[in-house]
């Protein structure tokens, strides 16, 4: 049974690679020819044909090639352009930072300024309060001390 199922598979396969191979040149690779004609045929007619159009087709090249030109430095100038406005936008930003940074050095050194004047008004908050538990009774009638007035 087993040699049957070859047997069958083989001949089933036979008439499918038949049916893949052609017999027509065409479909065949070819070897190339040892000059490049530049056209599709090298006869007469072919050769009238290309003798008419070569101006036109140097004169599209010529105008293709004047376009590519003109996108090329509107490319550049735009490159430029855009590299000049981003040297200024980096520029802004840059200063931006630094003036962000003065801003931040002095809030710091405000606030440095404000805790001291805060710590030197609980010290003397905290003598106050020691004075009036001794029984210095004009302690005990001051207002508390103001950081404000340590600043």
């Amino acid at each position: 049974m087993f040699r049957t199922l070859i047997l069958g598979a083989l001949l089933v396969t036979a008439p499918v690679a038949a049916q893949t191979q052609t017999s027509n040149p065409a479909d065949q690779p070819s070897t190339p020819l040892p000059y490049d004609p530049g056209h599709d045929s090298n006869s007469a007619r072919s050769n009238a044909i290309a003798a008419q159009t070569a101006p036109g087709v140097a004169a599209a090249n010529q105008q293709s090639a004047a376009q590519a030109q003109v996108q090329a430095d509107a490319a550049t100038a735009v490159n430029l352009a855009n590299s000049a406005e981003y040297q200024a936008d980096l520029r802004r930003y840059r200063a931006s930072m630094r003036m962000n940074r003065r801003i931040a050095a002095a809030d710091a050194a405000l606030q440095a300024d404000r805790e001291r004047a805060y710590a030197m008004a609980m010290a003397d908050w905290r003598a106050q309060v020691a004075a009036c538990k001794r029984g210095h009774t004009r302690a005990c009638n001051m207002p508390s001390p103001d950081p404000q007035n340590y600043m």
